[in-house]
């Protein structure tokens, strides 16, 4: 009985331990076409899939993570069918609560086009 029990222990623990904690945040993304230099690493150059965040959502203790950004848009035709994965690379001091993407990166998650588009994130 006490080996079952244990047993039970490790895999009620094992699934405990895989649950993610990342969920996702909703808000709108642009885009825009430099990010050199940036406020996370001034002008060293961090690849075409980056991102920055506005204002309430800035913490320079997020630079260089990777956000998971997937367009979730009403207007579906603004939307393209896969999600991006950037790096945080930037602030964007005249963004309020929004995410601004590379051009690169915003043209795999939405028809650039739309301008803007509401998206979610996961760190």
């Amino acid at each position: 009985m006490g080996q079952k029990r244990d047993v039970i222990i490790v895999v009620a623990v094992a699934m405990l331990c895989s649950l993610s904690l990342a969920f996702a945040v909703e808000t709108m993304a642009s885009f825009t076409q430099a990010y050199v230099p940036s406020a996370c690493f001034d002008r060293t150059d961090k690849g075409t899939l980056i991102a920055g965040f506005g204002n309430s959502m800035w913490n320079r203790d997020l630079c260089g993570q990777k956000l998971k950004v997937t367009c979730i848009d009403e207007n579906r035709e603004n939307c393209k069918s896969s999600s991006v994965i950037v790096t945080l690379v930037d602030h964007c001091e005249g963004c309020a609560d929004s995410i601004t993407l590379s051009e690169d990166a915003f043209d795999v998650i939405a028809n650039k086009d739309a301008g803007n588009v509401k998206v979610e994130y996961e760190l």
